[in-house]
């Protein structure tokens, strides 16, 4: 049998290359409902305005899954490591006119390049945060695609936050329009933004970011709280979603 590694060597080149890929078809039409069943309660009474809900593994087994997905776990695996962790679950909801439509990368800048200055082709940037997108509607341009400019995790860039940007080395951005099943998985440092809906239906995305083992977690928003997880998911847990999910048992 081949090796993760030999598994996904067209991705994580795509990964690499471009600072994003599209897995096709990864959750089942009833996973699709069941997902999207469950963000649109999590959102029940907010505000139009209220884009994110989480941790979404406390909200059942059906989020759980996701946690340890056979296909996406084991992919980011591969580029983040066999001890990599979650770092936050969160249900989107974006209604009509809304969006995160400014250009960013998530968290922080993590390898600024003075101007003038490009990676030598040779050096594979280091990746220490995945963003994967679990579509749960069939995307378009009316819906609000993710936005993404290719192979910009390279450019060493902070962005100024505008709902406008160029190219880059040549590059425009391109929409992302996924199928309701299809997985988006990318560096967190390639320019990104969700588009806004310009639809009169909400959209619903499955967010989930993993990170390296190093890094705080953001399992709530609320950065006083410290978070436990609960007795019942880490008793339904396999081995990897524990790990995932960042429970390590003591030895003594």
């Amino acid at each position: 049998m081949p090796t993760a590694t030999e598994k996904y060597a067209q991705e994580l080149e795509q990964l690499h290359r471009d600072g994003y890929v599209l897995f096709k078809k990864v959750l089942s039409p009833g996973e699709v409902a069941a997902v999207k069943e469950g963000i649109r309660q999590a959102f029940e009474g907010k505000d139009d305005g209220v884009m994110l809900q989480g941790p979404m593994f406390e909200r059942g087994e059906i989020f759980e899954s996701l946690v340890d997905h056979p296909v996406i776990s084991e992919f980011i695996e591969e580029v983040l490591g066999p001890d990599c962790q979650l770092s936050s679950m969160n249900g989107m909801r974006t209604t009509k006119n809304n969006g995160v439509s400014k250009w960013h990368v998530d968290e922080a800048l993590f390898f600024p390049l003075p101007d003038g200055v490009e990676l030598d082709p040779r050096i594979r940037m280091p990746v220490y945060l995945v963003n994967g997108l679990y579509y749960l509607d069939d995307i378009t341009e009316d819906l609000g695609p993710t936005q993404v400019v290719p192979g910009s995790h390279r450019a060493g860039k902070l962005l100024e936050f505008s709902e406008e940007i160029g190219t880059y080395k040549g590059r425009e951005a391109v929409s992302v329009l996924a199928e309701a099943g299809d997985c988006l998985v990318f560096n967190s440092q390639v320019w990104h933004r969700g588009a806004r809906n310009r639809s009169d239906v909400p959209r619903y995305v499955q967010q989930i970011i993993y990170r390296k083992k190093f890094i705080v977690p953001h399992m709530t928003h609320d950065i006083n709280a410290a978070y436990r997880l609960p007795d019942e998911i880490v008793q339904r847990a396999n081995p990897r979603r524990k790990r995932l999910l960042g429970y390590n048992e003591r030895v003594f």
